[in-house]
């Protein structure tokens, strides 16, 4: 923004210390959040260590480049000065990311109506299709997987999630979520897996997996509908009471299989008590933040104990923290639910795309309410079947760490 000639504007900018530059968005969150959930909850902002200002003698960017601290004053030279060098490496930038997609250009899977096709060929071989007359892309998310829709001469649609590189495990936890979720679900639509197969090799690319559901013909922005919201507020609580899979969990917290919340990896190992699920996947998570991992977030540093610090005394205070209810019972949960992924048809509340197990019902409400538009409906209609339990609020900002 200009400025007056001469007119000075103070700027924060944290120590190199400090090293945040080599942490993802997620370890910087849980970092800050933890940070200040430990102080009672106090607030969940981040806070920066103070700093004394060093003398004006060096320009901007000199004093940035050697790493010195915050809270120095900068004239309009300053920032036109950074501003050029801003728009060096955008451009510099730009050329890299040119360059890296014209060494990209890969060969790799492409989906095709052709009944050699595996996806045309499970179809064929598995839901009587005889032969699919076209196919469209309806999304591409972050973690490689694509949503797609394939129609059938016979005027039927099928619902195709694929990745290239994925093994089939990651829809097959998937797949065995949505069963127990058809099973226990009543009044909530949820589509129905039909068949996982593999995706071949290409070039350097893949194996792969895809998995065939229902076609579930959802309403423009359905769920955004008071009457839907409230709808699926009912259904929900209805599915975190419903015991048809008691037999199964047998007042374990867990699940059959292990999954995934988009790229992180969740452990459902049996355990007898909430709290000791509950702690594990806290503590896998902080232990994440450490290791390298794929997709390109870098790991936090090792000597930079403030989030395992901080995330060893936060465990420690679980049971104070959790306070837990005497009839704290295993549910059924989503694992998953925010906007994206529910939907409404003309008929129900759609839930999809799940990373089940059984756990505290509160946890379930955690991630659906951090990511928001749920509406006053939503949250009255599942409070009514199910009421507050004390200590509610504070379980929420603990649960809000792990979701």
């Amino acid at each position: 923004m200009p400025t007056a000639r001469g007119r000075q504007r103070t700027l924060a900018w944290p120590r190199r210390s400090a090293r945040f530059a080599a942490c993802s968005c997620m370890s910087f969150a849980l970092v800050s959040v933890l940070s200040c959930a430990w102080r009672r909850f106090p607030c969940f902002s981040f806070q920066p260590q103070n700093s004394v200002p060093r003398a004006k003698s060096l320009p901007l960017v000199r004093k940035l480049a050697i790493g010195e601290t915050a809270d120095f004053s900068t004239t309009e030279a300053d920032e036109e000065e950074a501003d050029r060098i801003l728009q060096r490496l955008e451009a510099q930038g730009r050329q890299v990311a040119e360059d890296q997609l014209e060494g990209s250009e890969e060969v790799k899977y492409q989906p095709s109506t052709d009944p050699s096709d595996p996806i045309v060929a499970a179809l064929r071989a598995v839901c009587n299709v005889s032969a699919v007359s076209r196919f469209e892309l309806l999304d591409s998310r972050w973690n490689g997987n694509e949503a797609m829709r394939y129609d059938a001469d016979d005027g039927r649609s099928f619902f195709i999630k694929m990745n290239r590189v994925e093994d089939t495990s990651v829809f097959m936890a998937e797949a065995v979520g949505l069963s127990a979720l058809l099973k226990a679900a009543s009044g909530l639509k949820v589509p129905k897996p039909l068949h996982l197969g593999r995706l071949p090799k290409v070039g350097s690319i893949g194996p792969g997996a895809f998995m065939v559901l229902e076609w579930l013909q959802l309403m423009p922005f359905g769920i955004m509908r008071k009457d839907k919201q409230a709808e699926l507020g009912q259904k929900l609580a209805e599915l975190h009471l419903n015991s048809v899979h008691d037999d199964l969990h047998k007042g374990r917290f867990g699940f059959p299989v292990s999954n995934f919340l988009a790229l992180t990896p969740l452990d459902n190992t049996w355990c007898d008590t909430w709290e000791e699920l509950f702690r594990r996947r806290l503590s896998d998570q902080i232990s994440r933040l450490y290791v390298d991992k794929a997709y390109g977030r870098a790991a936090l540093y090792p000597d930079d104990r403030e989030l395992a610090d901080n995330g060893a005394r936060m465990i420690a205070a679980l049971p104070r923290l959790l306070a837990l209810p005497a009839d704290t019972r295993p549910s059924l949960i989503h694992g998953d639910l925010w906007m994206g992924n529910a939907g409404a048809t003309k008929d129900a509340a759609v839930i999809f795309d799940p990373a089940c197990c059984f756990a505290h019902h509160e946890f379930e409400l955690a991630i659906t309410d951090m990511f928001g538009g749920f509406e006053a409906p939503f949250w009255d209609a599942y409070f009514e079947r199910i009421p507050r339990a004390a200590g509610f609020e504070t379980r929420q900002k603990v649960y809000q760490l792990r979701s």
